[in-house]
This record gives C-alpha cells, sequence and structure tokens, in this order.
C-alpha cells in the first residue's frame, strides 16, 4: 500500500534511495518494482519493522539487480554524506517526530541537488475526526503529535529549500475503517463492524477489485487519508 506514484516524475534509473521511516519496507519495495537498478537504503529506529523489512526483502530480492540495505537510525542525524541519495521518501514519519523540521533538513543536507524528496502525512480532516472519536487514539505511545497544516506544511518545507512540485491524496477508503476503529477503540479487535470493513480492505489490497478501486481513487481528493507531496532539491 504505496502513498506515492514513483512514476508521477522522471527518477534516475541507476540512482540511490533512501527511505526514512521505512518501517516494513513498503516503499523499498515499490520502488525496487519500477526501478531494478535502483539502490535502495531503509532506515528505521524500531528493531522488529527492520526484522520484518528484512524478510520482505527475501522474498522481492529477485525483482532487483542492485538490492536492498536496513538499517537502524535517527531521522535527526541520517548516517550519510552529503548529496548521496537521487530520491528521499519519508511516508508517515513526520507527524511523529517532536522536531519534524530538522529532520526535513537532514534529508536536505543527503539528498543530491536535483534529487525528488516525496514526504506524506495524514490527512487534515480525516485526521481531525479521528482525534475527536478517540483520545486513546491521540495519546499512545509513539502516536500522532500534532495535525498538520497541509499548506503550511508545504511551505515550510519550501522554506527549507525545497522546490514543491506538487500534492496529492490516497487511501480514501482507509479513512472510515479508522473512523472505525476510534469509535470502537477499546473493542476494535473484536467488534464486527472494524472486522467486516478490515476484509474489504485486504481484498482491494490484494486483488484489486475494478468497483472498490474506481471508488477509492474517485474518493481520494475529498477523504484521502495520506497528504501525499513532492518536492525537488534546488
Amino acid at each position: 500500500m504505496l502513498t506515492f506514484n514513483f512514476k508521477k516524475y522522471k527518477l534516475k534509473n541507476d540512482g540511490t534511495m533512501l527511505d526514512v521511516g521505512c518501517g516494513e519496507g513498503r516503499h523499498i519495495f515499490g520502488v525496487m518494482q519500477d526501478y531494478p537498478m535502483m539502490k535502495c537504503f531503509g532506515l528505521d529506529m524500531d528493531n522488529k519493522s527492520l526484522e520484518i523489512a528484512e524478510e520482505g526483502y527475501e522474498y522481492f530480492e529477485s525483482i532487483s539487480n542492485v538490492g536492498a540495505e536496513f538499517l537502524k537510525g535517527s531521522a535527526y542525524s541520517l548516517p550519510f554524506s552529503d548529496d548521496t541519495f537521487d530520491l528521499i521518501v519519508c511516508s508517515e514519519v513526520l507527524e511523529h517526530l517532536h522536531e519534524y523540521n530538522d529532520a526535513v533538513m537532514e534529508i536536505y543536507r543527503v539528498l543530491k541537488p536535483g534529487g525528488k524528496f516525496y514526504a506524506s502525512v495524514p490527512a487534515s480532516w480525516p485526521e481531525k475526526i479521528c482525534w475527536f472519536l478517540s483520545k486513546d487514539y491521540q495519546n499512545q505511545p509513539g502516536g500522532h503529535l500534532r495535525i498538520f497544516n497541509q499548506k503550511r506544511l508545504v511551505k515550510e518545507i519550501e522554506e527549507s529549500g525545497f522546490k514543491f512540485l506538487a500534492s496529492e491524496k490516497f487511501h480514501s477508503i482507509h479513512s472510515p475503517y479508522w473512523w472505525l476503529r476510534c469509535f470502537f477503540w477499546n473493542s476494535q479487535e473484536s467488534n464486527i463492524f472494524v472486522k467486516l470493513y478490515k476484509r474489504i480492505l485486504e481484498r482491494h489490497i490484494l486483488k484489486k477489485p475494478i468497483i472498490i478501486d474506481s471508488v477509492d481513487k474517485l474518493l481520494n481528493p475529498i477523504m484521502g487519508k495520506s497528504f501525499s507531496m513532492y518536492f525537488e532539491k534546488m
């Protein structure tokens, strides 16, 4: 489940890519599929997520000609030299960081001039509904620290030296799923409505039924769960 269109802008086929806060590696594997000559690096602070990413890499390794590496590290101090990467991805991470602008500056440092920076955060009003429905959703350990004003965030990233290219929203049908989870927070694991909706999402991810996929794309501009931004280092 990707939060970017990796074919939206021309990327260097034999370049290098970094996923800051890679989690279980979904965007690494997405890039490997579209750009088999692009060397990929995933960085995260969570050991369990990195273990799962390594396991996933064993499955996806054959689709890449140059491979991928996963390492533990902080977004505030990226263990790479200046001007290293052609593409940097940071998906659903900035909302977790106390000093997110410092992380953006680190990303700027290690990105090559002319390189692309793709960032996504929870879209504003679907996230506001989650916060309204559940205080526990807000306050869970490692949870979201803020709801971004989307226009302000774009401007802040621009002020860090990036050129804004475009934005779009993804995963509209995931918004109601999270609203249901928040509404039934204490019983979400056993709640019948949450379970049924989860099956719909799993079917969409695995099978891409044309009706569900069309509804998702149609509603993305209105209620997309992820607000995705495309930037270029000037």
